[in-house]
């Protein structure tokens, strides 16, 4: 019977370690995967692959950790501070659907905000020992450093031919289709390379570090993404602290030669940058960033105006919902018409430029208006847990005298850039960083737990060898047992509950992978809309609908095609389906004229309303004002006509409709010499206008009417 036992127990073991590698191999290939993807055949090839990939192989993952349970027969998440946090953190972006302003657009967004909390237990419960742990590692780095090769190669002009054309710096976006995007990747492997090299012994492996630095540094330097080189070099001075705290005095004994090389390359490059040479002259890539991290230039950089537009409008949404917030993912569907109404305070819209926000370009303003204080605030309670955890295990390493953990130190430092880049980009909204943001937090704590464990079974062997070995035996055999005795009963209905984790597996897959068809869908109708075959179109838009039926720009495409035709009320209906999953520029505008078209005057004039406010330049307002001015004059709202009418002049006097427009809103209000006036500057402005024979004939009218002409 014993034997029986020690054979279940040993076939129990082999699979759960078969189970473990796994799941190594699987994250190994998220690491890989996640930032190289892309697919052509798509209007964003880029980004909406990489979600894909990153969703889908934290679902495979889980799939297989849940297997390994049922395997082992128990249920248990080994405990670390994060997870009451992280509990925390899903709980509210679950609980957010509830009172989220769009709740469909809230359900397509949970997978990517859930993937990263869900990959962190995965990985803490299931990286045993360090093999697994550096090999996950050395694939950051890997493909990092591959990546980094590739973004010089675009620098220099050598890239596939098939990507579009890109000018400037949107030259160098590695597989991300944007710098910033690029960027915010490549400072992650980056900072975690830095301290490796310092603490490396093996010469070679110094040698690949290094050139792995050079590759993805140059490539960070090539995108001129200012948040980024902020995040990376606040992550530097973070590790350089703590290598200082950890070494003392004995720091620039230890590191002399990496000191003095790298002390010749930054003096190096200083004098390269600041004193006048052929290198730094105009037009070359020194004096581009020279020039972009000026202070001259953020000052009248324009993309920084934006943000700060973008900050403060968002600040509105956050104070219309502080606590609650406006729901997971709401914040695009929320941007546009909390732009429109920090645009019409004071004169913001002359001092800051227009721009459609789908993020806060601020992780913690967004997190704050999507999940509201709360949200923000366990956050928060995350970080200050890592990085509480982290230093708590650094300080007593300093207290034995160990080595110089650095691989952890490189962790943290990455984390910090993220952190810091968050400030002024959306790193955790993109698949390939917030992907390795969760990824490094897990490994954090794997290494400091194994450390910790092997460390605290050293010194309790070192005190009573004899006695734990005999206690472990005694353990040994009662887990046999608990594990034979639970698995008894459920053996009959293992294989229903491994049915059970493959069907659930596939049909969450199956979720995930249709918005990304729908958009699949969405390339073909574009391209038919380019060869001018609207139907087909059209059907490829509905088959769209048919994978995602909240797909907001299928409806929106599909109206404009309908409106084209002249086919009005159906216009209608597919506008205002879009109307629930998107908030377009062009939306209200669209739907305002269809009303007019079909005489629908009441359902018109609040979308005209929007769509003036909606325009990006004060001069395109102008004929909406117009038209809106119109539909008060037909509704006999004089006095909002009025109103109309001047604020359409006050963007430009010397249009003609507007005073033509504000004569009549006078005259019906009895104010005839100021509708004298108006008639009068239209004849003057445009005399041979239609408006103007109009004029006339209205200043004749009044004329008689004075002289009491019959």
């Amino acid at each position: 019977m014993d034997q029986e036992k020690n054979k279940i127990q040993n076939i129990i073991t082999n699979n759960l370690l078969n189970y473990a590698n796994l799941i190594g191999l699987s994250i190994i290939a998220l690491v890989i995967l996640t930032p190289i993807v892309f697919y052509p055949n798509l209007i964003r090839i880029f980004n909406p692959p990489k979600e894909l990939a990153y969703q889908l192989l934290v679902l495979i993952s889980l799939a297989i950790w849940a297997l390994r349970l049922t395997e082992e027969g128990i249920f248990k998440i080994i405990s670390t501070p994060l997870n009451m946090p992280l509990l925390c953190y899903i709980l509210i972006c679950l609980l957010s659907l509830f009172w989220s302003v769009n709740p469909s657009q809230s359900l397509l967004k949970i997978p990517l905000f859930l993937a990263g909390p869900i990959l962190f237990f995965i990985t803490v419960n299931n990286i045993e020992g360090p093999k697994q742990l550096y090999s996950i590692i050395g694939a950051v780095l890997i493909a990092g450093s591959l990546l980094g090769i590739y973004g010089i190669l675009q620098y220099l002009g050598i890239d596939f031919s098939f990507w579009k054309a890109n000018v400037g710096r949107n030259k160098v976006f590695g597989l991300f289709g944007n710098v910033n995007y690029f960027a915010e990747y490549i400072i992650i492997p980056l900072t975690i390379s830095v301290p490796l090299f310092f603490s490396a012994r093996n010469k070679l492996l110094k040698v690949l570090l290094f050139l792995g630095i050079i590759a993805m540094g140059s490539a960070l330097l090539f995108t001129f993404t200012r948040g980024s080189y902020l995040g990376f070099a606040l992550a530097l001075i973070f590790m350089f602290s703590i290598l200082l705290f950890w070494e003392g005095k004995d720091f620039f004994r230890k590191y002399r030669k990496t000191v003095l090389f790298l002390s010749i390359l930054l003096i190096g490059i200083i004098l390269i940058v600041f004193i006048p040479n052929p290198l730094n002259e105009k037009g070359t890539t020194i004096y581009q960033i020279k020039t972009r991290i000026s202070l001259g230039r953020l000052a009248e950089d324009t993309s920084l105006a934006r943000r700060i537009a973008t900050w403060k409008f968002t600040w509105l949404m956050i104070r219309d919902n502080p606590i609650r917030g406006s729901g997971l993912g709401a914040y695009p569907y929320n941007s546009l018409r909390y732009q429109a109404q920090f645009f019409a305070q004071d004169d913001n819209r002359s001092l800051y430029p227009y721009g459609i926000a789908t993020h806060a370009h601020n992780e913690y303003l967004e997190l704050w208006a999507e999940l509201g204080i709360g949200g923000l605030m366990i956050f928060i309670w995350i970080i200050i847990r890592y990085y509480q955890y982290s230093l708590a295990y650094l300080k007593r390493e300093k207290r034995k005298k160990q080595e110089v953990p650095a691989l952890i130190i490189g962790l943290m430092g990455a984390v910090l850039a993220v952190l810091v880049d968050a400030l002024f980009g959306f790193p955790l909204h993109l698949p390939a960083s917030v992907s390795l943001f969760w990824l490094i937090i897990a490994l954090t704590i794997v290494f400091v737990t194994q450390q910790s464990y092997a460390e605290e079974q050293d010194i309790n062997q070192d005190k009573d060898n004899l006695l734990i070995k005999k206690k472990k035996e005694v353990t040994e055999q009662k887990y046999r047992k608990d594990i034979f005795k639970m698995l008894a009963p459920l053996v009959k209905f293992r294989y229903l509950l491994y049915l059970l984790i493959i069907v659930l597996t596939l049909v969450i897959g199956i979720l995930i992978i249709r918005p990304f068809m729908a958009e699949v869908q969405e390339f073909y109708a574009f391209q038919n809309i380019q060869k001018e075959d609207f139907n087909k179109a059209i059907k490829h838009y509905e088959a769209a609908l048919k994978w995602n039926p909240y797909f907001g720009m299928a409806y929106f495409n599909i109206g404009q095609i309908l409106a084209m035709k002249e086919l009005n009320t159906m216009a209608i209906e597919y506008f205002d389906k879009a109307a629930l999953y998107i908030d377009h520029p062009d939306l209200p505008e669209k739907l305002a004229y269809l009303y007019i078209r079909k005489g629908l005057i009441d359902k018109a004039i609040p979308k005209l309303e929007q769509a003036i406010l909606y325009q990006a330049k004060k001069i395109d307002m102008v004929p909406l004002y117009s038209d809106l001015g119109k539909l008060y004059l037909q509704k006999k709202k004089y006095k909002e006509a009025e109103y109309t009418f001047r604020d359409a002049l006050k963007i430009d006097e010397k249009e003609v409709f507007p005073h033509l427009g504000l004569s009549v809103a006078l005259l019906n209000q009895n104010r005839e010499e100021e509708a004298l006036k108006e008639l009068k500057k239209v004849v003057e402005i445009a005399p041979d206008s239609a408006e103007a024979e109009q004029a006339r004939s209205l200043l004749q009218q009044i004329a008689r009417k004075n002289l009491q002409i019959p």
